[in-house]
């Protein structure tokens, strides 16, 4: 069976001639149904582009993206609008992300009027125009409750302003639930919460995974969140629009091979002292993240790497190859070894 979504050397170009900036470079993804893939990295580093890419936001420049063993690209109509009901996204700024014109009951019925993916199958209240809203109503009261905005009486008739950093971002995971969707990618999902709300809305998260049987891309630059939210799944590491590598989680935060996934680990903050003195830390040769208009020759980390091998770091792009214990990572120099973070 395909994967739910595949890239397939996925390029993105922004601008043209000697503007012309490459923000993702020849990418290749598989998510099987069911998963959770972790895309991390450092801003800039192409994460959201991608992202926008998978739901159909931003067209490939280059490469194939495929849902359900399609290329979207050339999609009957019919089924490309089974692709963007089906394939969601959930944004990093709740505060961009809603219609400040709007009330919360008319943002989430709204799809479900247009869709109809009200759970219950037909009009259960009546024929109808107004058994349809009526409908759409009772079901848009269940998705509040179910993002654990309740009372519901209590929200409906807000508007964005009205609520929390926190509560826009519930509302806006109840908007993308009403087509009932079977991927999302949750952009920074909740990198523009406060922090003491953040394991609330990933435990909330991870239970819709299985309560609505969805697949996960769950964009964000902090492997602490990444590591906490797709402990069971997998994390694909990118620098400068490239996939440098990828694994099972487990595997990747004990025993990371890529320098750069080396040095992001060490700089999570570690609580305990007794694990914080046996981290071992990454000294990078540069704190400065190249140009994106002048990239390096060869691996674009190597002007950071304090593994630069001259004549090879700088000669070629390295290809990513698989590890015996999981995953890929694109550093011949590492490749073999492993440095045991805890």
């Amino acid at each position: 069976m395909a994967p739910i979504i595949e890239l397939r050397n996925v390029t993105k170009y922004f601008g043209s001639g000697r503007d012309q900036v490459t923000a993702v470079d020849a990418i290749s993804l598989d998510i099987e149904a069911g998963e959770i893939v972790c895309l991390v990295g450092e801003s800039g580093c192409g994460k959201s582009t991608t992202g926008r890419m998978v739901v159909g936001l931003l067209p490939p420049s280059e490469g194939q993206i495929l849902y359900q063993g399609q290329d979207i690209s050339a999609m009957e109509r019919a089924d490309y609008q089974d692709y963007r009901r089906a394939v969601q996204i959930i944004h990093q700024d709740p505060y961009a992300s809603l219609n400040p014109t709007q009330t919360v009951r008319q943002m989430i019925t709204a799809p479900l009027l247009r869709h109809q993916t009200q759970r219950g199958g037909p009009t259960a209240n009546g024929s109808g125009r107004r058994g349809k809203r009526r409908d759409a109503e009772r079901r848009a009261a269940e998705l509040l409750e179910i993002v654990d905005l309740t009372p519901v009486a209590d929200f409906l008739d807000k508007y964005p302003h009205q609520l929390s950093g926190g509560q826009r971002q519930r509302v806006s995971v109840a908007r993308a639930l009403t087509v009932e969707p079977k991927f999302i990618v949750a952009d920074e999902a909740v990198s523009m919460v406060d922090v003491s709300i953040r394991v609330s809305l990933l435990n909330m998260l991870y239970r819709l995974k299985d309560e609505f049987d969805v697949t996960f891309l769950f964009i964000t630059h902090d492997l602490a969140l990444a590591k906490y939210f797709a402990w069971e799944g997998r994390i694909t590491v990118m620098y400068l629009g490239r996939i440098v590598e990828e694994g099972p989680t487990p595997r990747l935060i004990t025993d990371s091979r890529h320098p750069y996934t080396q040095a992001l680990l060490g700089a999570v903050p570690e609580a305990d002292p007794e694990l914080a003195r046996k981290k071992v830390h990454v000294e990078l040769r540069s704190a400065e993240i190249p140009s994106l208009l002048n990239l390096p020759a060869g691996c674009t980390f190597h002007p950071r790497c304090p593994y630069f091998v001259p004549g090879q770091c700088d000669a070629r792009v390295p290809a990513l190859e698989s590890i015996a214990d999981g995953g890929t990572v694109a550093c011949p120099v590492r490749k073999a070894e492993s440095i045991q973070l805890v």
